[in-house]
């Protein structure tokens, strides 16, 4: 059992979130284990697109509860329960939406648009995450960039492993190392994963030049920006992508390159957290 938070210090964009759902997916499928999938981000359905049609009306109804969350179902209903203690992890389940039956599940984000909801709320993720540990193989967390809101620090405090995002630029590589060097206390280097997202070989700041400049022994691992891919996972069919496109090992298109980057991630993934002695 296994908690894995992707976060970055980043204000910039860093392909987290597509990441984050690709390694998730690929692991369920081609891993066998049980996983939830979190969206814990702040006004952002990218994640929920990467599975279902989101109907775009339901902003209507957003403006009309002044940005206020229902909390009859979902991240909301689910929050509602830990919150008054009377969560389980058999409840964790009943509040997801299936992916993958005993495989994948999802808890999409909060569909507040308020910040001050948002954050009155997000300090019930920790416990969250912690129930749903006893429940699932692993859970996965997509987190809020940056330290913004103080429930991230306790959130990246509660996982067992980090996967810090960045991009092919040195201004982030720096963010990282600036990070590491202020927040000792929540970010320890042996617990994380650095990871290259829209990972370019042929840019100055390539997966071997980035590991080289953050000091790391091992080649770090890097997804490859793919358009067909962020084409599907805004069109909900990620599921179906991995599915209908298992590894290849000497395939040489852009799919194939793109799918063994992401079973390297998840080997790194698997291989930290022995490691680490997690069990998974």
């Amino acid at each position: 059992m296994a908690i894995i938070g992707f976060w970055s210090g980043s204000k910039k964009e860093t392909g987290q979130t597509l990441s984050v759902t690709a390694i998730a997916t690929h692991m369920a499928i081609e891993h066998n284990y049980k996983i939830l999938l979190i969206d814990a981000t702040f006004d952002d359905d990218t994640m929920e697109r990467c599975f279902w049609t989101v109907n775009d009306k339901k902003d209507v109804a957003k403006i009309l509860n002044k940005g206020k969350m229902d909390i009859s179902s979902g991240a909301e209903g689910l929050l509602s329960a830990v919150a008054s203690n009377k969560t389980t992890p058999e409840i964790v389940k009943n509040y997801t939406r299936v992916v993958f039956n005993n495989r994948l599940d999802v808890l999409c984000g909060l569909k507040t648009t308020s910040p001050e909801e948002f954050t009155k709320v997000l300090i019930h993720y920790n416990d969250l995450v912690k129930t749903a540990d006893k429940y699932y193989d692993m859970v996965f967390v997509d987190m809020e960039k940056t330290l913004k809101y103080e429930t991230t620090k306790l959130l990246l405090a509660e996982s067992n492993l980090v996967v810090y995002n960045f991009t092919k630029n040195r201004k982030q590589a720096e963010e990282y190392l600036t990070y590491l060097d202020e927040n000792k206390d929540i970010l320890d280097k042996n617990k994380i994963i650095p990871l290259l997202s829209n990972a370019d070989e042929d840019a100055v700041y390539n997966a071997k030049n980035i590991t080289r400049y953050i000091g790391e022994r091992k080649e770090i691992p890097s997804i490859p920006y793919n358009s067909s891919f962020v084409r599907i996972a805004s069109e909900a069919g990620v599921a179906n992508y991995f599915l209908k496109n298992r590894l290849s090992a000497s395939g040489t298109d852009k799919d194939s390159i793109f799918r063994n980057s992401v079973e390297n991630a998840c080997q790194k993934i698997i291989k930290k957290l022995e490691e680490l002695k997690y069990k998974v």
